[in-house]
């Protein structure tokens, strides 16, 4: 069981920043593991989840953006516990995973605290003989100390796109996100190719739900046939009344993608509509392999991203307070930095809090900043101390204790820190 470093409180600008006078190392050394992902349970539980280049992992593919062959694990940091627990290794083929940065695996907790997590693998077609991209899932119902035999939620079909898409792979449903909600439901949505044909530049956007905690989900069915950028992973949110929101890209004539939030209401009838959270055009020839983060507070909808229109690109920030009916533009988080991207966006109903990697001189780091729910900066943009080290790709959540956990990535290693909830 690794230990916790000491508490110290600090005074910064208007904020209290709780930090850890050491961060947390939570992967296993000699690994090779990027892009973490996090989450609390209603009892106070954190999981860390991230994937893992292991040697037996990297000799069955390569890892870059398009071909990935990965494993995922899992480290539990229990409530009455002062550490994480030993890592778990979830899924059971070594490599298997088509897991990265720009399509990480998800995992929430459900209310009674079973642990849910979705990944795409690489999946053999059994008629083309050709990877598959597809979208499973797993639960543990033991607090994170095992895992159930991984499912596919997302169809094979007879598409053949390996001309057309990245990698050659015959088809995807990959780039997805997973949201628990209040009420117990479970849902998982990601991006699919199979309404897409040789020309095209969007994909279609499909889900589906458990109302049993897991047991069972229902059929997949698409939200949106086209205009989803193919490769920009989906970030989704559920609010206290259960209501999914979604941030996702879209792609418009002239190749123009905008960051935007989706109000999915299961009272609506509608067509769900995705808004722009604002800021500059951004036309790209190509996917940006940018995600939308997305964070919720009552009817508050906050919403970053890494947009290139901007005349300075970076990160921005926007502030709904209708329920992603109308976004209020923010602007950089930081402009002083001479670049700025993965950002990731919590709030614990007094504060928001924003994290994301920038270069300002030297090597990447992870920097942060506090809104209020009006959107409205509290203080500067503070540096999370990692010395001389790299770091990126941080990821938010909130605490059962209103605090925020913060997890990155440095070097090959997976770390952790807590920072104060206002």
């Amino acid at each position: 069981m690794t230990k916790l470093w000491l508490l110290a409180f600090v005074l910064v600008g208007s904020a209290s920043v709780l930090s850890v006078a050491a961060p947390l190392q939570v992967s296993p050394s000699g690994h090779k593991a990027a892009a973490p992902d996090i989450s609390v349970a209603k009892n106070g539980d954190v999981a860390i989840l991230w994937v893992d280049r292991s040697p037996n992992a990297s000799a069955a593919g390569n890892y870059d953006r398009h071909i990935a062959a990965t494993d995922v694990y899992v480290a539990i940091s229990r409530a009455k516990d002062d550490g994480f627990a030993e890592t778990v290794k979830i899924n059971d083929a070594a490599g298997a995973v088509w897991g990265q940065q720009v399509s990480r695996p998800r995992i929430v907790a459900t209310p009674n605290g079973t642990w849910h997590v979705s990944y795409a693998v690489n999946d053999l077609h059994p008629t083309h003989q050709k990877t598959a991209l597809t979208t499973h899932y797993t639960r543990s119902t033991d607090g994170g100390r095992s895992f159930e035999a991984a499912r596919r939620l997302s169809s094979l079909t007879d598409q053949d796109m390996s001309g057309t898409i990245h990698g050659g792979f015959v088809s995807a449903a990959a780039f997805g996100t997973m949201a628990a909600a209040p009420d117990g439901s479970v849902h998982v949505l990601w991006i699919d190719t199979r309404h897409m044909h040789h020309d095209s530049v969007s994909g279609s956007m499909y889900a589906t739900v458990s109302r049993d905690d897991g047991r069972s989900f229902s059929l997949e069915h698409s939200i949106v046939n086209s205009g989803v950028c193919p490769c920009c992973q989906l970030m989704a949110v559920t609010n206290d009344r259960s209501e999914l929101l979604l941030g996702s890209r879209k792609v418009l004539p002239g190749n123009i993608r905008p960051a935007t939030v989706m109000y999915l209401s299961s009272a609506s009838k509608a067509d769900p509509v995705a808004i722009s959270i604002g800021g500059a055009p951004w036309q790209i020839e190509g996917c940006p392999l940018k995600p939308t983060a997305v964070a919720v507070a009552g009817n508050r909808v906050f919403a970053a991203v890494h947009n290139g229109g901007e005349e300075k690109p970076g990160v921005i920030f926007s502030v709904s307070k209708d329920d992603a009916a109308h976004f209020d533009f923010k602007g950089l988080v930081h402009p002083e930095a001479a670049i700025s991207d993965a950002p990731s966006i919590a709030s614990n109903g007094k504060t928001v809090l924003v994290a994301w990697h920038a270069r300002v001189k030297g090597p990447r780091h992870v920097f942060y900043r506090y809104y209020n729910l009006d959107g409205e900066a509290q203080g500067g943009v503070q540096e999370l101390p990692t010395g001389d080290h790299a770091a990126q790709a941080p990821v938010l959540a909130v605490r059962s204790d209103g605090n925020y956990q913060l997890a990155w990535q440095q070097g090959d290693n997976i770390f952790t820190d807590m920072l104060a909830g206002e």
